[in-house]
This record gives C-alpha cells, structure tokens and sequence, in this order.
C-alpha cells in the first residue's frame, strides 16, 4: 500500500474516531450528569467558594502565635593602632597598625502572640459570615445549573415541536395547493384561490426554514452546557402529568422561600458580615496587647575581652494604645457603617423580590395547569373547525382563504400545547429554586418521563 492510501485510511479513522465522540444522544439526566462535570460557570462558582473558604483560616492563623528565626553572619576587618616595645626608638615604644580579621555570627528566635486584640477577634467572627455566604452561593449555582439544563433542554424539544408544526402547515398547504390546482384546471376553482394557495405555501416554506434554523441554534446552547456535541436527546413522552403545585397555599411557599432561599441565606451572611466590619472598625480606638519571647545566640570571632558565645533570653508584654490616627479610625467607622446600611437595603430588597417571585410563580403554575388543559381542548376544537371548514369549502359555502386560516389554527393550536406544558417544567423549577428546595432528584423524577422514542434529532444541511 502506498504511503498516500496509507495517509488516507489514518485520517478517515481519526475523522471516525472523533465523530463518535462529538455525536452524542442523550437524555436529561445524562445532560445534566454532563453538565456537573464540564460547565464552566458551575466549575467557576466552586473555584470561588474554594477561594473564600480560605478565609477563614487566614483569620484564625492572626489569632495564633507566630514563630519566626534569623541567622546572621558577619565578617569584619579592623585595624587598629597598638603601642609595641621597640629598643631602637626613642623612649622604647612605637605605635604600629594591627589588622584584624574575624567572623560574627547570632542567631535568633522569637516567638509574639497577640494577647488582646479585638479587631482580629471580629474579623476571625466575619470570616465564618464570608464563608457561609460562599456557600450558599454555591448551593445557589448548582440549582441555577438544574434550571439551565432543564431550560435548555426544553428548549430544543419546543423548537423541535415549531419545526414538527411548521412542517405539518407546509405539507398540509402543499396538498391543498394540489388540490385547488385540480379543481382549477377543470374549471371548479378561480384562479384566486390557486394564488392564496401558493402564497400560503410560499409562507409555510418560509415557517419551516426559521424553525430549522432555530432547531439548530438551541442544540448549541448543550455545547456550552456539557462541553460536547450532543446531536440527538430524548423526548417529553404525552402521559407527562400537569398538576397543580403542592400544598395548594400561596403563604406556604412564601414562608418557605423566606426560610431557605438561597440568595436570601448570602445576603442574611453578607448582611452579618457588614455589621462585623463595623465591629472591626470600632475596634481602632481599643488598645492592643501583645506577648513576645526571644532567644538568641551570637559569637564573636574578635580577640577581645568581649569575643566569645553569648546567649540572650528576653520576653516582653507590650500595650499599644493609639492616641491618634490622624481621624483615619472615625473615617472608617463611618464607612462601614455605611457599608452596614447599604447591606441592610439589599437584604430587605432581595427579601421583598424573593416573596414577589414566589407569589408570582405560584400564580403562573396555577395558570400553566389551565392553559396546558385549554390547549389540549382547543386542539379537537381547531380539528372540529378545520374538518367543518373543509366540508364547507367541497359544497362551495366556504372559500380557501377559511380553509387555510383553519389549518393554521389547528397547527398554532398543536405548538401552544406543547409550548405550555415546557412552560409549567420551567415555573414549577422555578418555583422549587425559589423556595431552595430543588434538587437533582427534580431532574431524575423528570427523566422518568424522557423517552428514546420521541427523540429530537439535530437538524443538519444534508437532512433538510
């Protein structure tokens, strides 16, 4: 074999290799057992919940003692005069210059250990409120990565039911024009209705096209979620229940979203930790004691009566009273107790908008449940009309312009059905974000109703 063939076969079973990785069909729950591992906003929120948590232990160590040790080593030169006996000069003496070299060397450890200190007591107290606040900001972001997969993936099954519902009014369009062009050439028909007929279908091609371009689009938004190309998912099965929300009582949802909405649990923790700070700040003006212990050892290389080893041991207790700081104490008091204001505004803001959504969300679901239910029953009424429309229009009571409009009806009819029941998954996820109850097994008791056989396929330019 050549070594072109053999280029050739290599790149078809690469090709191969990585198109059976990219082509991925998948349910919910596997989308979502994806996304957990491989969404890059939910790996962020971790990242940064890591990166707080440390601030607790930075805290804690500013309480602790702190041993630190140094080495020194020094070497010096000197030179001196010294008077030495000389028989030659006059008097028996002469200063001469005597040069020295020697070495120093200490070493040294000292131990501080604050003893009263409480600034570093508030701030150790307000790293806990920063951690806990992490956290639930956290909790948050994985609840918001439930709703996202679940959004998401709703949103490819309705845009799969606008493209189903285009195709049906293109195809049902397309046979009437068949029809109407029959009757025309027999001389049944104006000619009127042969141009509604074929400016109808020209529309319905045109539906058809943006609901494939849409199709595609929402495929994508996986991509980002999961990390991979997922060309295939399972659909919503029609036993799919719509109930109203359970305890049917809007103050139970209410008092539940107060109690454990997480948004609300971050800014109960943001709102302790601006009051620490003020705490912090107050503690400026108080006094500071501090314990130290030293010990050290040094040795001198010198000739002298003073060379030698010499040890030293020393402790201290040290108060620090700060008199004035130049009014920078009461600068930062005032600012974090504005701090503490604007903490306390966004607590009662988030507060009011918490009740305001549940309130709301529990108003939707109760309408979704309705609407799904009205929908369903104006589907037989858009077919009762349309089989009534098209009776009419073979004994020459109704015209074409009455059939299309029915057929277009019936297939509005057909999308906002399906279009309904995506809308009540949304708002009751939403609703159990809100309150902090929702979960994993939220998306695992949906999966139940995920069958392969209603699977949506990605829309490709070979397959339009």
């Amino acid at each position: 074999m050549r070594l072109s063939q053999h280029l050739t076969l290599a790149t078809l079973l690469i090709s191969a290799l990585f198109s059976a990785q990219a082509v991925l069909a998948a349910s919910l729950a596997e989308v979502y057992e994806l996304a957990i591992e491989n969404d890059p906003q939910l790996a962020a929120a971790r990242a940064g919940y890591k990166a707080q948590r440390e601030v607790i232990s930075q805290a804690r160590a500013r309480l602790l003692p702190s041993v630190s040790a140094s080495v020194t080593t020094t070497q010096t030169k000197r030179t001196s005069p010294e008077i030495v006996e000389d028989g030659t000069s006059p008097g028996g003496f002469t200063v001469e210059n005597q040069t020295q070299n020697f070495n120093d060397h200490r070493w040294s450890a000292q131990l501080n250990q604050p003893v009263f200190d409480l600034s570093r007591w508030f701030a150790f107290q307000q790293s806990k409120e920063i951690e806990a606040q992490a956290s639930a900001n956290l909790a948050a972001e994985q609840q918001e990565l439930i709703f996202r997969v679940a959004d998401n993936y709703f949103s490819i099954l309705e845009a799969q039911d606008r493209l189903s519902a285009a195709i049906a009014e293109r195809d049902a369009v397309k046979r009437q024009l068949e029809q109407v062009q029959q009757r025309f050439d027999v001389g049944l028909v104006a000619i009127t209705d042969v141009l509604e007929s074929t400016a109808a279908f020209d529309t319905s091609t045109v539906g058809v096209i943006e609901a494939e371009g849409a199709q595609v689009i929402t495929f994508e938004t996986l991509v980002r979620l999961t990390g991979q190309i997922i060309d295939e998912i399972d659909g919503l099965a029609e036993a799919f229940p719509v109930e109203y929300p359970e305890p049917r009582d809007e103050e139970a949802w209410v008092d539940g979203a107060l109690a454990n909405n997480y948004e609300l649990v971050a800014a109960r923790h943001s709102l302790e930790s601006a009051r620490r700070d003020v705490q912090i700040a107050k503690s400026g003006h108080l006094p500071t004691v501090n314990a130290n212990v030293t010990y050290s050892e040094s040795e001198s290389g010198a000739s002298s009566i003073f060379s030698g080893q010499t040890e030293t041991h020393s402790a201290a207790l040290t108060l620090n009273v700060p008199v004035f700081t130049g009014l920078a104490t009461r600068s930062q008091t005032r600012e974090a107790s504005f701090r503490l204001d604007q903490a306390q505004r966004n607590f009662d803001l988030t507060r009011r908008t918490i009740v305001e959504n549940t309130r709301n969300l529990y108003s939707a679901i109760n309408t979704d449940v309705a609407r799904v239910r009205a929908r369903l029953r104006g589907i037989e009424s858009s077919q009762s009309a349309l089989d009534a429309t098209q009776t009419g229009y073979e004994v020459g009571t109704r015209n074409i312009v009455d059939v299309l409009l029915a057929q277009q009806r019936l297939f509005a009819a057909q999308f906002q059905f399906a279009s309904a029941r995506y809308q009540y998954i949304r708002d009751t996820l939403r609703l159990k974000q809100i309150v902090g109850t929702l979960s994993p097994e939220d998306i695992y008791d949906l999966n139940q109703f995920i069958i392969a056989s209603e699977s949506v396929e990605k829309i490709t330019p070979t397959t339009r």
